[in-house]
């Protein structure tokens, strides 16, 4: 049996670890769906080529052909994907010397959607905050001797863990008038504050 099918539970766990949130049990979980979090704070939507390249590439599933923003992913998805990841920051060029090149982050930011500055400013703030943070959390990651087993099934995780953190960062700093006012959000919304660090996207 391919190691890494045996490993991955195990490099799951480190890297949900790594991103700053851990799934844990919290009174009734039944209710709560966080591969829906992305309905409920707005972001810019609809097909994005790079994400669906990387994503066919790859073998990484998307929510559907009409959310296929980064933020259309719950933090423990993006982590566990560490190929597209990587795949999607190559493409954006997003990485400069194995680092987040910063510049290049909010050029790409500022051309895509200069019609929702906030939008910019969030997500500029996000990568900032994971910046320093991802590639500490990778380099003690990749400190792990598993990662010498590597395959083509698992790449570098940076990119991987960056976009986690992104993602979290995002819908946890998600401004008040930018969350949905639905019944299934309020919910979430409470449940992460009632239960902390029990849903990795928040």
């Amino acid at each position: 049996m391919n190691i890494m099918v045996l490993a991955f539970p195990i490099i799951f766990g480190y890297l949900v670890w790594f991103a700053g949130a851990i799934q844990i049990d919290c009174d009734k979980t039944d209710q709560i769906h966080e591969d829906q979090i992305h309905h409920c704070c707005k972001h810019p939507d609809g097909h994005n080529q790079i994400m669906a390249d990387c994503a066919k590439e790859h073998g990484f599933k998307l929510p559907n052909s009409n959310e296929q923003s980064m933020m259309d992913l719950t933090a423990g998805h993006a982590i566990a994907g560490t190929c597209f990841a990587k795949c999607v920051f190559d493409k954006l060029n997003f990485m400069k010397d194995d680092n987040l090149d910063m510049e290049a982050v909010k050029k790409s930011l500022l051309e895509k959607h200069s019609d929702d500055p906030e939008y910019v400013n969030e997500m500029i703030r996000a990568f900032n905050h994971c910046h320093g943070k991802a590639e500490e959390n990778a380099a003690k990651f990749m400190s792990n001797p598993i990662f010498k087993h590597m395959t083509k099934d698992f790449c570098e995780p940076k990119s991987a863990v960056i976009m986690a953190c992104v993602i979290r960062q995002f819908f946890h700093n998600c401004p008040p008038f930018r969350w949905a006012k639905t019944e299934e959000c309020e919910n979430l919304l409470q449940f992460s504050r009632n239960c902390t660090d029990s849903i990795a996207t928040l």
